[in-house]
């Protein structure tokens, strides 16, 4: 099993823009890159908008409450173990790995915090995803299921999913479920954004 799930795709996903946001040196005002003007569409790169927007912002210090005791039982896996501190949580954002080492099944959520553009960010990076990259929507928000390998087949699913312009998570689902990791990967997706409807 992959190590740390859900840091596994937070660093093939996050793509921090860079700190200079003028795209021209020639004299005269300086226009700012696409995406990295607050009034700027979300869309720059085609990545759809949020139609209504979560605030996901109180999880980032406890990701692993992403998915309450009752999801986790639906799911049959046990608390999981939340990631704040390494490099790449301090980086690309915080995460959390929830494994059931009798089934061998796992799921990493991770929020992409160090992407300030939201799913446009991911869609400017979407040639780092050689595996695949294939949009969809979960519940009414934008989504897409992306990876830097194709890993499918052997039942390891990612996904990355916006909650607003600014704000995306990540999926990845690893176990035993083949070809239907993706449903399994669809799922979570869709209790994490349910529980952050909910506040918790």
């Amino acid at each position: 099993m992959r190590s740390s799930l859900a840091l596994t795709l937070l660093a093939a996903s996050v793509v921090i823009l860079a700190a200079t946001a003028c795209t021209s040196t020639e004299a005269g005002t300086p226009r700012p890159a696409p995406g990295t003007n607050s009034d700027s569409p979300a869309n720059d790169y085609e990545a759809p908008r949020v139609a209504t927007p979560l605030d996901g912002t109180p999880f980032l210090a406890k990701p692993c409450a992403t998915l309450t005791p009752a999801q986790l039982q639906v799911l049959n896996l046990p608390p999981g173990k939340p990631d704040t501190d390494s490099a790449v949580a301090r980086s690309s954002g915080p995460a959390c790995d929830w494994i059931n080492s009798d089934t061998r099944e796992g799921v990493g959520v991770g929020f992409l915090s160090g992407n300030k553009n939201g799913l446009s960010d991911t869609y400017r990076g979407k040639d780092r995803f050689d595996g695949y990259f294939e949009p969809i929507e979960v519940d009414g928000y934008p989504a897409v299921f992306n990876d830097s390998g194709d890993y499918r087949p052997q039942g390891t699913c990612g996904m990355t999913v916006g909650i607003s312009d600014t704000l995306t998570f990540t999926v990845l689902e690893q176990g035993r479920l083949g070809v239907k990791s993706c449903e399994r990967a669809k799922q979570v997706a869709s209790m994490v954004i349910q529980t952050i409807k909910a506040g918790g």
